[in-house]
């Protein structure tokens, strides 16, 4: 039998506030280094990635902390209503980074899980990503699947070629 160390600490998350957007951006920057792009676009992506005081009006910002160090963020939009029709209602996940010494730990799930919880309280049926070429994989091992060109929001003939969903409604049917 194992016991756990009196130092283990689980991961706690938080609801981010404007004081918080310089730990989302620094754990931002950490994130987008460690991308399989070159240095030009890394430094190219970053000003765009960043987010401001500005954006805590439009995001819910998740944050994940571990004592007093934050691991990663998720940043999704609870009001954008171009993705709602009739009863069914999509959020909009913005971006999800996890500081690159933390990456396969666990942290993004723990963030997408948080970010799902938020979104269904808010009555979302599913949740609609845009991903980078590298993380598609991702995304589809953490149960999104990949959408076609015709098919979900943002669907056009020149759609955003790595667009994914994730049904919230079948997050219980696999519960016994």
């Amino acid at each position: 039998m194992t016991s756990r160390s009196p130092n283990f600490v689980l991961p706690s998350m938080i609801r981010g506030i404007a004081a918080d957007i310089p730990a989302v951006n620094h754990v931002i920057s950490t994130a987008v280094q460690s991308w399989p792009v070159s240095e030009r676009l890394k430094r190219l992506a970053l000003t765009a990635l960043h987010y401001t005081n500005t954006d805590v009006q439009d995001f819910d910002f998740v944050l994940c902390y571990k004592a007093h160090a934050c691991l990663g963020v998720a940043v999704w939009e609870p009001e954008n209503v171009s993705f709602r029709r009739d009863n069914y209602s999509v959020a909009l996940l913005h971006g999800l980074y996890v500081d690159h010494q933390h990456q396969q730990q666990g942290v993004g799930k723990l963030l997408l899980d948080e970010v799902h919880l938020r979104a269904e309280k808010c009555n979302f049926s599913g949740i609609y990503a845009r991903a980078e070429r590298f993380s598609a994989s991702y995304f589809e091992h953490v149960g999104y699947r990949q959408l076609p060109d015709d098919q979900g929001p943002g669907a056009s003939t020149s759609a955003y070629p790595h667009r994914f969903f994730r049904d919230l409604a079948a997050r219980h049917s696999n519960a016994a």
